[in-house]
């Protein structure tokens, strides 16, 4: 029986970070007794091996330093990616708004239509590596172009999809402005006769 070994040590010896020395050999012990190759059904050398390596890392002053250290930039890579994955809810409103000044440098200047990073930066005020990501994406569906000169402009594929949004928005709008209801909207029916009847 094989499973996949967690890349934190702590994790593996189900430990925090803070453990005393008693309480990884403690841990270390009780897993050892679970997992071991003579433990039947429950043994499992691979995790074993893995919990005798953790063991002897952990256990060593000098050695659990340097893991720790590493351990510690792991945590905040790993805090960094949830926080960045908190942001997403907002990716769909910036793709929105540089889609919008893609489109609008092109209706200003089609001989010039295209855009670099400096000049996106400059009128969005985000960092360029946020700017990447969205415009990978917009050259994934094809929706901007570099041109010979190297900056990116809006395609035909992308004038479309602002306005679909466009129309999509404005749609939202008018039905929000007059208290549009769908599910009351179609005229109710029975035995022929509108349960609302216009007077005639």
């Amino acid at each position: 029986m094989s499973d996949q070994a967690p890349s934190d040590l702590y994790e593996l010896l189900e430990l925090s970070p803070n453990a005393s020395f008693e309480t990884i050999e403690r841990m270390f012990r009780f897993h050892a007794k679970r997992y071991h190759p003579d433990a039947g059904a429950s043994g499992n050398v691979d995790r074993f091996k893995r919990l005798v390596h953790a063991y002897e890392i952990l256990r060593d002053p000098a050695k659990r330093a340097a893991y720790d250290a590493v351990h510690q930039n792991q945590q905040r890579d790993n805090h960094a990616l949830v926080m960045n994955a908190d942001a997403t809810a907002d990716d769909y409103a910036i793709r929105y708004r540089l889609l919008s000044l893609f489109y609008a440098q092109r209706r200003r200047n089609m001989k010039q239509p295209g855009m670099g990073i400096a000049k996106l930066e400059e009128l969005t005020q985000l960092p360029s590596e946020i700017l990447e990501l969205h415009l990978w994406y917009f050259r994934e569906k094809g929706w901007v172009q570099r041109e010979v000169s190297g900056l990116l402009s809006i395609t035909v594929v992308g004038v479309d999809e602002i306005e679909a949004r466009e129309r999509s928005r404005a749609a939202a709008s008018t039905d929000t402005r007059i208290g549009y209801n769908p599910s009351a909207s179609a005229i109710s029916v029975k035995s022929g006769y509108s349960n609302n009847p216009v007077a005639m």
